[in-house]
């Protein structure tokens, strides 16, 4: 021990610092406090049902139904076994868990590239703490990112075991590589992987030039081919994983989509791809000019908060502001960048950044063109939107691009080059020192233009004049929004209220003016303020810089050890990048509580019960009266729990509530839509079976089903979805439960089929279709295009161009089939839906007829099926008697079982969600075909009798795969094994020798 200490001492070391300043940083956690993590509370919402099945059974259950009516679970919670490497990671996180736990795992990760690439372990240290703390790393632990972060920690080291067996030791750094690409799969987060792939082509390509340009090419052969073979091991052991997400991605939104139009009617062909649409993938891009947030922090503001609430808001008191505009600008953004919203900047840190352009300048090592060519690139893909010439051409050129959403993303790639280049620059300044401090005109030209550069844009500014793209939209719609508030009003309360007579242009013109004239007083005043946050930011960072310089300059001017001139750095780098960070996730006080941390117990069990939550369950017993038992022995199970975790009183509210929905929801079968939370939230998930959710990868048809019908409020479809109760806020914002009485329930029987022949019809068939006759002197205009007569579902923009008028023409839901209407206008200019009977009784011709409309279909779930003609062609019969009794006996997420009866054919329509690729139907346990109807439901014909149906969703591939992995760790396993046994054995002999 005291020989491997004596070699080592400087790894422990650097090893106890990372550990001290992580426990340092992260104090709370330590005093037993939870991070509040929004996406970890969503997920335990999604993943709440799966869990359950897998206390209960020790079993994965593979499908869950408590999200979007029911989706696979490959990318919600499954555990894929085998892989023991990712299994340890697992383990650590269960002893030393988010976030502290994952900003050790950043810092280990960078440290172990160092150490492959031989730098100096100080420097290393540096770099580790660097990379651990830019405040991305942070922001989107702060945010519940788990597995993007454990992916990312795992970024370095695989980069680390790829420069290896290139550069040093062709054994262990294939070995290097397979056993942290295999961990790095396994955290599941195939995106960074993806983008981490962007850095070893770049840096392959560069190893291949240098093989060619020394005559070395055989060794670069050999390394290639050990590197394809260890990530083609790393890949075996997360077959399961991938193999599995791949398959359900072509299901996914982020496969292609069957339907060609939007819900309006357009052609969605441009915004289309074979993956995600454009839209969706370039929603969160990164402005041009807000990428200057990696070298200072704010000078785009930060977060998107209000002023009030951000680390700024008591500097307004040192502005040359008066009270009433310091009060009014407390309410507005202090972000001005163009993201739709962020929690933070990006930000690498001004010291890292000089290093890295110093770097770039002083670096022998060729390594640095490609993590710099990496950077540039992925830099401006982080553009997104803002640069769509790029996106668009890896979109639809780069295989695999287009999967993947929020091109921020990508800026981890940025994160992990340019400290690098940094240190590498560092690691060579201190092994080279005396021929490099002969270059003293070439530092101090270089460090020269950094600064003036940190200047220049201090006193140019980015051009956007402190307002972003959004407030300047605001401000120029501001006096038409106002116009339109005040149009609707009474004119005769107008005039009594505000003294204005709306007629009269000169009277109308100073009111909008007087109206406007605080709101743009307030944005001045906001101006003045983000200017100062600006400004402040740009002295912050030339501040460092110039005390980067100065200890650079210590280095090149003096005889200063380096190991000093090391540790200057370091501490500059410490007190630049915590306290960025510290903004986004840090020990700050809110209230009684602190704003990032809670109780443990809110972070374990991190969403309450509702009183509609409450009502709901009381509603089911009340249905069922055998619940109550079943109810009962889940609460029993939660109060045990909360005691074997330590909490009582109101503490162990939560527990006991988990545990009661649990019960309940492994014993019934329906579903719950969550209007308050809508399509993007799984509080509901936690309790229930939703309609709703949070996931970033949900069914494609879902996804079309909401667009085209969900959203627009059909109830019809709610209705086979089997939505029994909707969750909506009450009188004081309390959520109350409204029961829907005509949820058609788990399954029935259905009368006539209708087909069509296209996806886009048959999504359409379940709303309304409406045919439309122009009558009128005017024009009938659908989405921009006028027509004598024509077919609409609803969703279109329909006006009538009537004179200088264009009259919006609003269908509703509320005509029937076969009725028909007039779009008229009465004698005041007024215009409405008038039943042909009664406009044929309007003798006094009192109703102006513009346009005739008839209701050529409506979707009645309850007695048709919607079906493609392909499809229905597999029926015996397209028209049946709808009779017999059909009821679920069983449930469970990944098997349900119903009894029917059925005197004659019978089609059968379930309320579950069809899904291709792992649920199978028996008949009397024979397997028979699921057909495909609603656009998305389960249909099975019948033949007469009593029948036992069940489904089940069964992945062979799932089980296979965890086989493959177990081989595939043994394997590595075992050459790791003799690998340390042939090191041991070389080094034995060199010491006889």
């Amino acid at each position: 021990m005291n020989k491997f200490f004596s070699r080592n001492w400087q790894h422990v070391v650097a090893f106890v610092v990372m550990l001290l300043l992580t426990l340092s940083y992260f104090s709370l956690q330590m005093s037993g406090y939870g991070l509040k993590q929004h996406d970890i509370a969503q997920h335990r919402g999604a993943s709440h049902e799966i869990q359950d099945f897998r206390d209960r059974t020790g079993e994965e259950v593979l499908w869950t139904n408590s999200m979007f009516g029911g989706m696979p679970a490959f990318q919600i919670s499954v555990i894929h076994k085998g892989n023991v490497f990712g299994a340890a990671v697992v383990s650590y996180l269960k002893a030393f868990s988010s976030p502290g736990g994952i900003v050790l795992l950043y810092m280990l990760g960078f440290y172990i590239l160092m150490l492959c690439m031989r730098v100096n372990p100080w420097v290393g240290l540096l770099g580790a703490i660097a990379f651990g703390f830019s405040s991305y790393e942070i922001i989107i632990l702060q945010a519940g990112h788990n597995s993007k972060a454990l992916a990312v920690a795992f970024m370095a080291p695989v980069l680390g075991g790829f420069i290896m067996a290139y550069q040093r030791n062709l054994k262990w750094g294939i070995l290097l590589s397979a056993l942290f690409m295999s961990i790095q799969l396994a955290m599941n987060h195939l995106q960074i992987t993806y983008y981490l792939g962007i850095v070893l082509v770049f840096t392959g390509i560069v190893f291949l030039i240098d093989a060619l340009r020394k005559k070395t090419i055989k060794n670069f052969v050999f390394a290639t081919i050990g590197l394809i073979a260890a990530y083609g091991l790393a890949l075996s052991m997360n077959y399961g994983n991938i193999s599995l997400t791949n398959d359900y991605a072509k299901y996914s939104i982020r496969g292609g989509n069957d339907i060609t139009v939007t819900p309006e009617g357009n052609s969605n062909q441009v915004n289309s791809t074979s993956g995600l649409d454009r839209d969706y993938v370039t929603q969160w891009s990164y402005g041009i000019g807000e990428s200057f947030t990696l070298l200072s922090p704010y000078v785009k503001g930060g977060g998107t908060v209000a002023l009030g609430d951000s680390p700024f808001a008591d500097d307004v008191q040192n502005l040359d502001l008066s009270s009433a505009e310091m009060n009014g600008v407390m309410n507005l953004p202090v972000y001005w960048g163009d993201q739709p919203i962020t929690t933070g900047p990006v930000y690498i840190g001004v010291i890292v950044i000089f290093l890295a352009f110093l770097g770039m300048i002083f670096l022998k090592n060729p390594i640095k063109w490609a993590l710099l060519v990496a950077a540039i690139l992925t830099l401006a893909l982080s553009w997104g939107k803002n640069y769509m010439g790029l996106t668009n051409f890896f979109l639809d050129n780069i295989p695999g691009y287009n999967k993947f959403r929020a091109v921020t993303i990508i800026l981890v790639i940025v994160e992990l080059c340019i400290p690098l280049i940094g240190v590498l620059f560092l690691d060579q300044l201190i092994k080279e020192r005396e021929q490099i401090k002969t270059e003293k005109k070439k530092f101090l030209i270089a460090s020269s233009v950094f600064v003036l550069f940190l200047f220049a844009i201090k006193t140019i500014g980015l051009g956007d004049g402190y307002f972003s793209d959004g407030d300047k939209k605001q401000l120029e719609g501001l006096r038409g929004n106002i116009f339109n508030q005040i149009s609707q009003m009474d004119p005769a309360v107008l005039q009594s209220q505000y003294n204005l007579d709306i007629t009269n242009s000169e009277q109308l013109d100073q009111f909008l003016t007087a109206q406007e004239e605080p709101y743009q007083k307030n944005y001045e005043a906001m101006k003045v303020v983000r200017e100062s946050i600006f400004n402040s930011s740009m002295n912050r960072s030339l501040l460092f810089s110039v005390f980067a310089f100065a200890v650079l300059a210590l280095f090149f001017y003096t005889e200063l050890k380096s190991e000093f001139v090391v540790l200057g750095l370091l501490v500059l780098i410490a007190a630049d990048l915590i306290p960025v960070a510290r903004n986004y996730l840090g020990n700050q006080e809110q209230g009684s509580g602190y704003k990032y941390w809670d109780e443990k117990v809110n972070a374990l069990f991190p969403i309450a019960a509702s009183s509609a939550d409450q009502e709901i369950l009381q509603l089911e017993i009340q249905r069922n009266p055998s619940l109550k038992s079943k109810i009962d022995e889940g609460i029993k199970a939660g109060k045990l729990e909360a005691e074997r975790l330590g909490f009582t009183g109101n503490d162990s509210r939560r527990v006991v509530d988990a545990y009661t929905f649990r019960a309940l929801n492994r014993t019934t079968n329906y579903r719950v839509f969550d209007l308050s939370g809508g399509f993007s939230s799984a509080n509901s998930s936690y309790f229930h079976k939703a309609l709703g959710g949070y996931h970033g990868a949900k069914l494609r048809n879902i996804q079309n089903i909401f667009d085209f019908h969900l959203s627009k409020s059909n109830n019809k479809v709610y209705d086979m979805f089997n939505v029994r109760y909707f969750i909506q806020p009450g009188e004081g914002g309390q959520l109350v439960a409204r029961e829907n009485p005509s949820a058609l329930g788990n399954a029935w029987f259905v009368k006539t089929i209708e087909t069509y022949n296209s996806p886009n019809d048959e999504i359409r068939a379940l709303g309304s279709q409406f045919s439309f006759e122009n009558v009128g002197a005017g024009n009938f205009v659908v989405n921009g295009e006028a027509s004598k007569s024509t077919t609409v579902y609803g969703s279109e923009t329909v006006q009538y161009v009537f004179g200088n008028d264009s009259l919006p023409v609003n269908l509703t839901n509320g005509l029937r089939e076969g009725m028909e209407a007039y779009f008229v206008m009465d004698r005041n200019g007024k215009t409405n839906f008038i039943p042909a009977q009664m406009i044929d009784m309007d003798t006094t011709k009192s109703f102006l007829r513009l346009a005739k409309l008839k209701v050529t279909n409506e979707f009645n779930p309850i007695s048709e099926a919607v079906m493609l003609s392909s499809e229905a062609q597999k029926l015996s019969k397209k028209s049946f008697s709808g009779e017999g009794k059909i009821s679920m006996t069983n449930y469970k997420p990944n098997h349900i079982v119903y009894n029917a009866e059925v005197s004659e054919n019978q089609l059968a329509v379930f309320s579950e969600v069809y899904y291709p690729n792992g649920w199978k139907a028996y008949i009397d346990n024979k397997e028979v075909e699921i057909r495909k109807v609603n656009y998305m439901l389960r249909g099975l014909e019948l033949t007469r009798g009593k029948h036992k149906i069940e489904f089940k969703f069964e992945v062979p591939k799932y089980k296979s795969a965890n086989t493959m992995a177990w081989i595939g760790s043994v394997i590595l396993l075992l050459v790791f094994a003799f690998g340390i046994f042939t090191e041991i054995k070389k080094n034995k002999m060199k010491l006889e020798e």
